[in-house]
């Protein structure tokens, strides 16, 4: 199956922030662009009514109706959805989120990933360091520390950890 065409939805959170959604969607998205195998398509309009709109995993399975929909509406061949299961904004940050793409062929799931991202843990600083020597200038003010100081910056090192593990 070849794809060619994904569907980003925006993430969910139990607490109703949309702020955090944003980020957190608009991290990933940049992140799902830059590999770079695929179309990148990001709904618009009222995010809290899309999701309540189109539920379309619910205990471990899917929703056909919601899938099918979505899919004749976007013309995508996968959707993405996620959730964001651990979040503190301030040191030391903490972003957790689980991934899926299910293929709107189909309706099996032909990526997920999930992970809880404590930038208070050594092994976290380290991926932090590598993530940001490997997209910024050495040179940049505060360094890799640069991450630890901003919540987006901190989501766009975890999408992009996240995202890494994509394979289909």
């Amino acid at each position: 199956m070849q794809i060619r065409r994904v569907l980003l939805l925006p993430f969910e959170y139990n607490i109703d922030r949309e702020a955090v959604i944003d980020e957190v969607t608009e991290a990933f998205s940049v992140e799902l662009r830059k590999i770079g195998s695929f179309e990148v398509v990001v709904p618009t309009g009222n995010k809290t009514a899309l999701l309540s709109e189109h539920e379309i995993w619910n205990k471990g399975s899917v929703n056909i109706n919601t899938l099918v929909g979505l899919e004749k509406k976007y013309d995508v061949d996968a959707i993405i959805f996620g959730n964001i299961t651990h979040y503190r904004p301030y040191e030391p940050m903490l972003l957790g989120v689980k991934v899926g793409m299910i293929s709107t062929d189909t309706g099996s799931v032909v990526w997920s990933a999930d992970g809880v991202f404590d930038s208070n843990e050594n092994e976290v600083a380290e991926l932090v360091k590598q993530y940001f020597e490997s997209t910024h200038q050495k040179s940049a003010l505060y360094g890799w520390k640069l991450i630890l100081l901003s919540m987006r910056r901190y989501s766009q090192f975890v999408a992009n950890q996240i995202t890494e593990t994509l394979q289909y």
